[in-house]
């Protein structure tokens, strides 16, 4: 046959095998990053670090961080109460804010006792000291 009917090959194809095989990886890759971010904030907020308190927080109560497949609201509460109990230097009104978002949208007096023993233990292990409830707002 002429050779501009010969069969010629299909750069496109091999291009989009290329591009699917590198969007899979991408989704690999980022998929093993965000489970390293909840256990990395978590880890940091263990050792003081204000932000990745925040961080904690946020991934408990969305749910939306890989490692952390549901939301756990009184988890996140407890970590809001140990925010504001840090007394640390970027504590400001959002962190407030958040606390009387994530906590006293819990369902239950119980679940609120939950949350306050949790975050009790929490900064025992952190602080090693008693928590400061009465820097909660009432």
């Amino acid at each position: 046959p002429p050779r501009s009917l010969q069969r010629q090959p299909r750069p496109l194809t091999v291009t989009m095998k290329t591009i699917v095989i590198a969007a899979i990886l991408v989704g690999w890759i980022s998929a093993a990053s965000a489970q390293e971010a909840l256990e990395t904030y978590r880890r940091k907020a263990m050792a003081r670090d204000y932000d990745a308190q925040r961080e904690t927080a946020l991934c408990l109560r969305t749910g939306k961080c890989v490692g952390s497949p549901v939301p756990n609201a009184i988890e996140a509460c407890a970590w809001r109460m140990v925010i504001l109990g840090s007394g640390h230097g970027n504590v400001d009104a959002s962190d407030t804010a958040n606390y009387q978002d994530d906590c006293w949208s819990l369902s239950s007096d119980q679940e609120r006792a939950v949350a306050l023993t949790k975050a009790e233990e929490l900064f025992r292990d952190i602080y090693q000291r008693e928590f400061p409830a009465d820097r909660l707002p009432r």
